[in-house]
């Protein structure tokens, strides 16, 4: 049988959550002797049931290196690595965002970690989070970059877009010296370690709001009280980081673990052999991200100040549901009757609102589609999800993409639920994107369990 050009093998198992529960509960030994910045479950029902780590610090090990939207929390990653993978193992992070399972299959030593991820400046960051460093090397590129910054007299003003908009004239004589500094580092490991350490100061010290990731000026820091020293912030990012990359150099100087970025789109076949991957763990986005988060905002001015590079201004209408889509092959109304009954909800209120809506989960059907292609038989795809509401219709998105996943040849064995502590998420958004209609963003992440069959 053919759905979209992949075949579908008939059903050799009916499989239950009761394998699931087999395979935690044969695994729960390898927790023994875990790192105590992680959880260690006691037993089978205990790994069911805690999910919220809020006891537990997620910037740990180069994790900590740079802020992202909705980061991935590493103790969820570890928890699941450890039951479903081995030191043979190859993992896929098909959303890659800034990082954070290609780092945990590190710390692990995991065959190989690959990682798909459509915004360039996520790339770079899991390029630096996933590349040990010396720190003693750090400490000596730092001392002669710190003695430089007070020195260097002539050095030319950066420009691009909108900068003035965005930064006071003191901020950006300051940055375009480290920046001059830092670009003439002769090694590109260490130059890129230092990049992101400025790009932090970048969001520093500009003139935004950080309640949000979605770019608007804070109107209290144009006033003259605020003029931040880009150098002290500097000092304290770098010296922090510094001491992140000494854990994690230390922690993989054993690891042989074959790391590959790929800057790509998750709804297109990449280059990754079929029924190679062991194990598929991801964190797609929630909905679109110019009502969810805009990750393409959030990375605008660190990703100009270190390459200038204008396409970041189009990230977030390339993302999953960032462009409307009128005709498609498949009614995937068909194939979720959940989506079928809430698309119509909000059709009823607001038909443009109902197709982005749909434009979004055809997206994200396509990028499920390419999973199944990656993954061996048998093996476990692990999706964290979140339910939104849009035009006052709770989508159900867990729901979703147990049918839509159905429909592939996946089976969903288990969703499981946690509370969002730690994620660095708005606590309101603005669903409607007119001025003061706020709601409260979602308390609650899916762990869905898909096995592909």
């Amino acid at each position: 049988m053919l759905i979209n050009k992949i075949e579908i093998k008939k059903e050799k198992k009916l499989y239950t959550s009761l394998d699931l529960y087999k395979l935690v509960e044969s695994s729960i030994y390898l927790y023994e002797n875990e790192d105590e910045y992680y959880y260690k479950p006691k037993d089978s029902k205990e790994w069911y049931y805690e999910w919220d780590f809020k006891e537990y610090n997620p910037n740990i090990y180069s994790h900590g290196f740079h802020q992202y939207p909705a980061k991935f929390i590493p103790q969820l990653v570890r928890k699941l690595l450890r039951v479903f993978t081995n030191e043979n193992s190859i993992i896929l992070d098909n959303f890659m965002g800034s990082g954070t399972t290609l780092i945990e299959s590190m710390l692990l030593n995991r065959k190989k970690a690959i990682g798909i991820e459509l915004n360039p400046f996520a790339c770079f960051i899991a390029k630096v989070k996933t590349t040990p460093i010396n720190p003693n090397n750090l400490t000596k590129y730092y001392l002669c970059l710190k003695k430089e910054f007070f020195n260097l007299k002539n050095f030319n003003l950066y420009k691009f877009y909108n900068i003035e908009f965005w930064y006071k004239e003191h901020q950006i004589r300051d940055l375009s010296k480290l920046r001059e500094i830092i670009m003439n580092i002769d090694d590109e490991n260490i130059k890129n370690f230092f990049l992101i350490c400025f790009s932090e100061v970048v969001r520093r010290v500009s003139l935004t709001n950080h309640n949000g990731f979605k770019l608007h000026r804070d109107k209290n820091k144009l006033r003259d009280d605020f003029n931040p020293n880009v150098f002290w912030h500097f000092d304290n990012i770098s010296q922090r980081n510094i001491a992140l990359m000494k854990d994690f150099y230390y922690k993989t100087m054993n690891s042989k673990t074959e790391i590959q970025i790929i800057h790509s789109d998750s709804r297109i076949k990449q280059d990754i052999e079929n029924n190679s991957v062991d194990l598929i763990i991801t964190s797609p986005p929630y909905g679109d991200s110019r009502t969810t988060v805009a990750y393409g905002q959030f990375s605008r001015l660190s990703w100009q100040w270190i390459k200038n590079d204008n396409s970041v201004f189009k990230i977030d209408e390339n993302l999953l549901g960032g462009r409307i889509k009128k005709n498609y092959e498949n009614n995937i109304l068909d194939y979720s009757n959940t989506l079928k009954i809430q698309y119509n909800s909000i059709k009823d209120k607001d038909s443009k609102r109902a197709d982005e809506v749909l434009s979004f989960y055809l997206d994200l059907y396509d990028a499920l589609k390419n999973a199944y292609n990656y993954l061996k038989e048998d093996k476990y795809f692990v999706l964290v999800t979140g339910n939104r509401t849009v035009k006052n219709v709770f989508l159900r998105t867990d729901l979703i993409i147990s049918e839509l996943a159905g429909k592939i040849g996946f089976r969903t064995e288990k969703i499981l639920y946690r509370n969002i502590i730690n994620k660095r998420m708005p606590k309101r958004n603005s669903p409607t994107n007119r001025k003061g209609e706020t709601s409260t963003t979602m308390l609650k992440e899916n762990i869905i369990f898909l096995r592909k069959s």
